[in-house]
């Protein structure tokens, strides 16, 4: 069964994803990773089709805002 989720361990990719307007589901934690889940899947794939063909564009204040979250959301687990 397919989900429409889409999950990476990658810190940019994910604040891209976030800023991008995707909603941030969960985190998992697999032993010292940890994965950030993203809806919907098929939005999120295109977006990081764009992000490695240098074909992405996005708000650097909401980026950096993200990636900071995202940051404050890593630390506050541990």
């Amino acid at each position: 069964m397919e989900t429409d989720f889409y999950e990476t361990k990658n810190l940019h990719i994910s604040a891209y994803l976030y800023a991008s307007g995707l909603q941030l589901v969960t985190t998992k934690n697999q032993g010292k990773e940890i994965f950030f889940v993203f809806t919907p899947k098929l939005k999120a794939e295109d977006l990081v089709n764009k992000y490695f063909k240098d074909q992405a564009s996005i708000n650097p204040r909401e980026l950096f805002a993200r990636l900071s979250d995202l940051k404050d959301l890593i630390f506050s687990k541990n």
